[in-house]
């Protein structure tokens, strides 16, 4: 049985440090963006009407971000019977298109500049819990919604529990939000959005996420709304000394977070996937509103609704970053940003977590396995449809760089098979797999090689699917954490899919080479992949 393969590049390993998971920065991130929102309604039936509601990028200032749009145009490929324009009770614009008798697609391409800055600095925060002051605050922002169930019981318990022991205005919305980003596992085409459907299932998208923050931040009397936007694919990264960086990427397309409301400071953004207190340069807000529900695009007409599909494209005209690591705190579990700030430390309360007992069959699957074959970005119900917020989110693997997810083995096993979320877009040559051992937490030169899968043999289709990588028989694997590398020769052109943040195991677990052959490259988010694995009893 082959034990080894040599591997034909060199790792330079640096002393690992281990790094707390919010880490506290200082500094300026400052870009100028040129971006296109491309949206095609496909008619395959003739239409004898269709409105379209869509929003208007936004000017706002907060006194970490700001954010400027100029140079607007709209652009339709079929002439619209009557455009209006609308400002609805949150502020927010939206313009209403008008089509009759339409027998072909519909593009709709809005092309925009935005300005967008964030200043770093340090803020204090000072605000008692319960807040005492909320007269400028809309009540709306207070109350229970459809999709923001702040009244549920269920919801009380848990906002009640994670405020418990604070006089802290800060430090309860810092628990909440690590406790999102702590308990839900992002999951696309989620049954339904809203809170309490998130609670109990600890999963569902971006809407989802932000749906639940909302709730139990409304449960406690503290005012939240949720932002609709786009995040644009455009990586930024955050130095983690001479341990490497952090790469933040979310995928480029339709996104929510939410925004609180604090008496000193006004509306603060929140990403529990990704930041406190600012949103990056790479996000883009459109809306504000009480849920979902208010804030997403939306269409109607007949006799039947056209598929709606949605494309972003953006260039960076300028783009700055400045920003040092000047502290960190010990939560949440996956990496999140802010910036410094004077004010409590979180300290987490205990909250009861339900375990289930693992049990293994002989033949069992280790892994992150769950994806969809298609992203949806629309729901329609009867005549109606709406845009979700969210959007499709790959890796391009078969580059000059190389990207490695970790995975452990608790137990003695035979390798059977590794399979990987993928999509192949073109090209020759062949794909493979290396299974390398972990050494202080990067890939080692010491594993497994799989077998080679020439592209020839693999079927392209839409979306993403599992492409199977075989081992020799009877690979044996210890008891200790490896990482998958997915290698190639010749010209193979595919994308392997991730989920946003860390659902599989903890922040560091994907790394990748494109700041050197040292793997310093953390990324914010799991691939996915299944390894398949047979309990070995007494192999040798």
């Amino acid at each position: 049985m082959k034990t080894k393969i040599i591997i034909f590049f060199l790792f330079l390993f640096l002393t690992s440090n281990s790094y707390s998971k919010t880490l506290l920065l200082n500094g300026e991130m400052i870009s100028k963006i040129e971006i296109s929102q491309n949206v095609s309604f496909k008619v395959t039936k003739p239409l004898q009407k269709l409105r379209y509601r869509f929003a208007i990028p936004t000017n706002y200032t907060t006194p970490l971000t700001t954010q400027e749009v100029e140079k607007l145009d709209i652009k339709f490929s079929v002439r619209p019977v009557k455009t209006e324009e609308e400002k609805d009770r949150e502020g927010n614009v939206f313009k209403v298109a008008y089509f009759e008798n339409v027998d072909k697609d519909i593009d709709i391409v809005l092309n925009f500049v935005v300005n967008k800055k964030n200043n770093l600095k340090e803020l204090i925060f000072n605000d008692s819990f319960p807040v005492k002051d909320l007269s400028n605050v809309n009540s709306r922002y207070l109350s229970s919604s459809p999709l923001v169930q702040s009244d549920d019981e269920r919801i009380k318990t848990v906002a009640i529990k994670l405020a418990e022991g604070t006089t802290n205005l800060y430090d309860v919305v810092n628990r909440v939000i690590n406790y999102v980003s702590d308990n839900v596992k992002y999951t696309y085409n989620p049954q339904k959005y809203d809170a309490v459907f998130t609670l109990e299932t600890k999963s569902g998208n971006c809407q989802n996420i932000a749906h639940l923050s909302i709730a139990l931040l409304r449960a406690l009397n503290i005012p939240a709304r949720i932002v609709g936007g786009i995040t644009l694919k455009e990586q930024w990264k955050i130095p983690l000394g001479k341990d490497g960086y952090l790469v933040q990427s979310m995928g480029q397309g339709g996104h929510a977070w939410i925004e609180v409301y604090f008496p000193s400071y006004g509306w603060l953004p929140f990403d529990p996937q990704q930041t406190k207190n600012f949103v990056s340069t790479r996000h883009i807000k459109q809306t504000h509103g009480v849920d979902s529900n208010e804030v997403n695009d939306s269409w109607s007409g007949g006799p039947t609704l056209p598929r709606y599909e949605e494309e972003i494209t953006a260039k960076y005209l300028a783009d700055n970053i400045d920003i040092k690591l000047s502290n960190s705190e010990e939560t949440p579990k996956a990496y999140i940003a802010s910036n410094s700030y004077k004010g409590l430390i979180t300290k987490m309360p205990e909250l009861p977590e339900k375990k289930p007992e693992e049990k293994k069959d002989r033949v069992y699957i280790v892994g992150n396995i769950n994806f969809p074959n298609l992203v949806n970005l629309f729901l329609i119900k009867d005549d109606k449809g709406q845009r979700i917020l969210d959007k499709e989110t790959a890796e391009y693997v078969t580059s000059k760089d190389l990207y490695a997810q970790r995975f452990d083995l608790s137990e003695r096993v035979i390798l059977k098979e590794i399979s990987l979320a993928m999509h192949k877009f073109g090209g020759d040559g062949a794909v493979y797999i290396d299974v390398l051992e972990d050494e202080e937490g990067r890939p080692s030169l010491k594993g497994f090689r799989s077998n080679l899968l020439f592209l020839k043999d693999i079927e392209r289709k839409a979306g993403y699917y599992w492409v199977d990588f075989k081992f020799d028989e009877n690979t044996l694997l210890e008891p200790k954490k490896y990482w998958i590398v997915i290698r190639r020769s010749g010209e193979a052109i595919m994308n392997w899919f991730y989920i946003p943040g860390n659902p599989f195991g903890d922040g560091d677990d994907t790394r990748s080479t494109k700041k050197g052959w040292d793997w310093n490259d953390i990324l914010n988010y799991d691939f996915v992949f299944r390894v398949k694995v047979e309990k070995s009893d007494n192999l040798k």
